[in-house]
């Protein structure tokens, strides 16, 4: 048996490799059932986060793996919304920023979120990359919510913030989750696409 698929093998039967493998599977299945505007959306989101929260304790990634816990919660709150006022077939509630006031707020969130989060990983954690990490961990969290209130331009976001973080994870020697971020980038575009073709129907 050559090297390589000794180490392919090893790599498989790891515990580890085991949960970043199920947590790949759910993260895919949640963008697929967020485009399709399906309820399980969230939940399988939740299980993926809380798998990728103990890959990213693993390499030092803590704004990561905080932001897994703040998925949830954000998780548990889209769950909450979408139940509350389920979307119906023929109807269309995907919608477009209508004002600027709303871009501006977010983009001044995503400022002072981003600087916050990463004096804090400065001064307090060993945190690897940590003015990146807190950027895209801050960025993630206002597509979230983009999402949990179905702002089309989420989608956008989500495409910045994948390739990005298909980057870092690159760095971090994280393969599957740079296979999983680069399938998230062709996903989002696919739910940009849908979405924004809801609005024009």
């Amino acid at each position: 048996m050559s090297f390589t698929v000794e180490r392919k093998k090893r790599f498989l039967e790891t515990p580890m490799s085991w949960i970043e493998w199920s947590a790949t599977v759910f993260g895919i299945l949640y963008v697929v059932l967020m485009i399709r505007r399906n309820i399980l959306c969230w939940i399988a989101g939740n299980i993926s986060v809380v798998l990728q929260a103990v890959s990213f304790y693993r390499v030092k990634l803590y704004a990561d793996m905080t932001l897994q816990v703040i998925y949830f919660a954000a998780g548990c709150y889209g769950l909450w919304k979408w139940w509350k006022k389920p979307m119906q077939p023929d109807t269309v509630e995907v919608f477009y920023i209508r004002t600027h006031t709303l871009k501006l707020v977010l983009l001044v969130v995503w400022g002072i979120g981003s600087i916050t989060w990463a004096f804090v990983l400065r001064g307090w954690t060993d945190a690897a990359l940590p003015e990146i990490d807190a950027s895209l961990a801050t960025a993630s969290l206002i597509a979230t919510w983009l999402q949990a209130h179905k702002y089309v331009e989420n989608w956008v976001l989500w495409i910045v913030i994948d390739v990005a973080y298909a980057i870092v994870y690159l760095l971090r020697g994280l393969e599957l989750y740079v296979m999983l971020y680069a399938v998230f980038v062709v996903l989002a575009w696919m739910g940009w696409k849908q979405w924004r073709g809801l609005i024009h129907e």
